[in-house]
């Protein structure tokens, strides 16, 4: 502008200048005002001029913006679109999954939507469930995945179209020159576009057929589902109807039982391997948990035989005769409840794995007579458990339930038949689950015979399968019980194998919640036979997972629930952690060198991780925005700035001791000139036990700020010195001598630092020797004083060396004859005015 500008006003001044004539002259008054016309309009034109020059020259310039803008845009669009296309997606793993899925469904239907038989079983459905909820889980995430590659594919492809149909890119300029070098890089811009442009609408058209088929086979497999679901419902509603003609009459349709088993063979083999697959971090958590198990009970039984205690009866240390099946039975009865609704087959893996566990166990242990029932029992649910598996119902299969429920109920009444064998139990609480099993078998005989075989079949699996499963928890119990004895009785103090765990904090008995718990846990599992329990158990979640809303915050009682869940385990974990190690006392170190490892020195750090971490997973687990936690803290600064500065310099300094850690747990320190022992650091206070047993409790504040004096820092060494005086007139070399052999016999004396002996002084009655010495360790001070003082009494008197005894001679002066009598006049000594 400054330039068109100066150019105008260049040819404003040449113009001026051009209408002065060279001489002086005289104009009429009629030739100066047509001059100033002619100046003015001439002006005007070539302003008017200048403008349409500059718009022109301006237009240009943008046009050639907006083209160079578009060619750089539509080839940064192309690098991206290779990029996307040479990544592609895994076009060929969704086909093979579509496959799968439609050989799946072939199987789903068979036994369910073809050869339905006479009627439809539970078992049925619910395994053709679980193969329909996999695949749609499956199904609906690669869906997920190529709706959004596809997506992305699109955008390229209207991205690309949309620059192209921008007008400015067919705008030519007016010099031939200019039009051959636009028209130059068009082409390149064209040749380079174009592969890309073609691979796009090949991948889209690829794309979109997948996309069609793949929504088909969704929208099949919810259809499936529900059709199922409906079957489901239908067939609780009529658990109570004649299924099936009464057991005395011909049946109807009849399938071969070689066919059912065959398909309910592939039925059951499709849920084993997709619930591994799907629950693979599980299983591994699972096989940690068993490893660390097992590394517990070996190192107990371990210390038992270094200590001579193993009973090679193993009476009353049942956990530790098998390590390896003590840790798979405990974690498999405990862990199957954090499993994400396992189908039957995955529960009677678990259940018949710790079955078998515990048969090797406690055989030899128990009396032959139970052990033969628990035998039996244990064949009895295998057998049921293998029933249950076969998905369609056949004469066959009701024949044989018949028959392995009476067998159970006469081998029952035969076992209870007598009293004095029912004491010989070593669970006498196993009674009643053996009269729930009786019950059960009961039941299903009378539901068998008169043709409700679905829920005389739900009996039949119930009883066996929940007896077996209530043995194995009550013994497990007893072997936690058993753990917790023996671990009491050997690990007085934390152990580094044992993590450091203090069994002097935990008791000697299992606690009765735990009792409570499997018992719970025992109803849970038996129920889950049920579709009832399971309609009422999917209700109760359905309640609970509902949304509900105060205001315009949406929240359900299901996360509230689980926010508290986990908030409360968090500050339980954190307690525990602590709980467990807040008694470690330091035993004597054999090397004053040797780096001790103390896991509760860090004990605060790892609660306020294990809080913190709690409270982030609980308030993302409830779906409560984080940003909330801001008004929290804002709320805790304002109570900080009004009062609360005490309480916040304590928690603060617990920080600082732990991370600089002038003083560790179990360190022993001098707290205003008395010798205690670091118990715990907590949050605000911390807490150190005296010699006489007492606990006192300091704020981290004062601990932080006052001289501390650390002797575990200083490896428990301490100097101690004490004078021995002995007679004027004696011996000092041989004094000498027999305190320097007595300190060298003591080997808890340290030779270096070395001890000496040092004639320190003259005494009033005594020359003073000085006995300077170095102990293994502060706490051996005093035993190690008395010892010598002991010895030097002995060896002293042995060689007659004197330790005199403090002496004072009094003098007694007699007074004059004279003094006497004026001491014995009235009012002697008083003085008068």
């Amino acid at each position: 502008m400054r330039n068109y500008l100066y150019l105008f006003l260049l040819l404003f001044s040449n113009s001026v200048y051009a209408q002065k004539p060279y001489g002086p002259q005289r104009d009429t008054p009629s030739t100066t005002s047509a001059q100033k016309l002619d100046f003015v309009h001439m002006m005007q034109k070539r302003g008017h001029d200048e403008t349409v020059r500059s718009i022109k020259k301006y237009n240009d310039g943008k046009i050639d913006f907006h083209q160079r803008r578009a060619m750089e845009l539509l080839k940064g669009i192309n690098r991206q679109a290779k990029i996307v296309l040479k990544e592609g997606i895994d076009t060929a793993g969704i086909k093979v999954l579509l496959d799968q899925t439609t050989k799946s469904i072939a199987v789903v239907s068979d036994g369910v939507f073809i050869n339905k038989g006479t009627s439809q079983t539970q078992r049925n459905l619910s395994v053709s469930a679980a193969i329909l909820v996999e695949f749609s889980k499956k199904l609906e995430d690669r869906k997920i995945l190529l709706d959004n590659y596809t997506n992305k594919v699109a955008g390229f492809r209207f991205k690309i179209d949309s620059l192209y149909s921008d007008s400015v890119l067919y705008v030519f300029p007016n010099d031939s020159v200019a039009v051959k070098n636009y028209i130059a890089k068009i082409i390149v811009v064209v040749k380079e576009t174009a592969p890309i442009d073609t691979a796009i609408n090949k991948a889209l058209l690829s794309l979109q057929a997948l996309q069609l088929k793949v929504d088909l086979l969704v929208y099949q497999l919810r259809s499936l589902k529900e059709d199922v679901d409906i079957y489901s419902n239908n067939l609780s509603a009529r658990a109570f109807e004649n299924e099936f003609p009464f057991l005395w009459e011909p049946s109807g349709y009849s399938r071969p039982i070689k066919d059912v088993i065959e398909f309910s063979w592939i039925k059951g083999s499709l849920v084993l391997y997709y619930y591994f697959i799907d629950h693979i971090d599980e299983i591994f958590v699972l096989l940690v948990l068993i490893t660390a198990a097992f590394y517990f009970i070996r190192a107990l039984k371990r210390q038992l035989a270094n200590e001579d205690k193993l009973n090679t009866a193993f009476s009353g240390q049942l956990l530790i005769r098998y390590p390896w099946l003590s840790a798979t039975l405990l974690t498999l009865c405990v862990f199957q409840f954090i499993l994400t609704d396992p189908p039957f087959i995955i529960s009677f893996i678990i259940w018949l794995i710790a079955a078998v566990c515990l048969t090797f166990i406690f055989h030899r242990y128990i009396v032959g007579y139970w052990f033969r029932f628990w035998i039996a029992m244990g064949v009895f649910f295998i057998a049921a458990g293998l029933g249950n598996m076969l998905l369609q119902i056949t004469r066959i299969e009701r024949l044989f339930t018949l028959w392995l429920s009476i067998t159970g109920i006469v081998y029952i009444v035969y076992k209870l038949w007598r009293p004095l064998r029912r004491k010989e139990l070593k669970e006498r609480s196993i009674l009643y689950f053996i009269l729930f099993v009786f019950l059960c078998q009961l039941t299903a005989v009378a539901l068998n015979c008169f043709g409700r075989f679905n829920l005389a079949k739900t009996f039949f699996v119930s009883g066996y399968s929940g007896v077996v499963i209530a043995i194995m928890f009550l013994w497990v119990v007893r072997l936690i019980n058993e753990g917790l004895t023996l671990a009491l009785g050997i690990y007085k103090k934390p152990n580094r194998e044992l993590f450091f765990v203090n069994f002097n904090r935990v008791g000697s008995e299992a606690p009765t919640f735990f009792y409570v718990m499997l018992v719970l846990g025992w109803f849970f599992l038996v129920g889950k036979n049920f579709y009832g329990f399971k309609q009422i158990y999917e209700a109760f979640v359905a309640s609970l997972t509902q949304q509900r809303s105060i205001g315009s915050y949406n929240f359900s009682i299901m996360g509230l629930v689980v926010f508290l869940t986990i908030m409360i385990l968090s500050l339980v974990l954190s307690k525990l952690v602590s709980f467990f190690t807040s008694d470690a006392v330091t035993s004597h170190e054999k090397d004053k060198h040797k780096k001790k490892v103390n896991l509760a020195s860090y004990m605060l750090l790892i609660r306020i991780f294990i809080i913190c971490a709690g409270l982030f997973f609980a308030f993302a687990a409830a779906g409560i925005a984080l940003d909330r936690i801001t008004v929290i803290f804002g709320a805790l600064s304002v109570g900080i700035g009004l009062g609360l500065q005490g309480l916040a310099n304590n928690l603060v300094s617990g920080l600082i001791i732990s991370f600089e850690r002038p003083v560790n747990v179990g360190d022993l320190i001098e707290v205003n000139d008395k010798m205690v022992t670091m118990k715990s650091i907590g949050f605000r206070s911390s807490i150190v036990t005296s010699a006489d047993g007492s606990h006192i409790v300091i704020p981290n504040g004062e601990l932080l700020n006052q001289h501390l004096v650390n002797w575990t820092m200083g490896a428990h060494l301490k100097r101690n010195t004490f004078i021995v005086g002995v007679a004027y007139g004696s011996d000092l070399k041989q004094v000498k001598s027999i305190i320097m052999k007595i300190l060298n016999d003591d080997k808890r004396i340290l030779r270096d630092p070395e001890f000496s002996v040092v004639i320190k002084d003259f005494n009033v009655s005594s020359i003073d020797i000085e006995v300077i010495f170095w102990p293994n360790h502060i706490s051996m001070l005093k035993s190690i004083k008395s010892d010598i003082i002991e010895q030097i009494d002995e060896i002293f008197r042995a060689n007659g060396i004197v330790i005199p005894v403090p002496q004072q001679d009094v003098f007694i002066k007699a007074l004059p004859d004279n003094d006497k009598k004026n001491d014995a006049k009235p009012g002697a000594g008083v003085d008068k005015d």
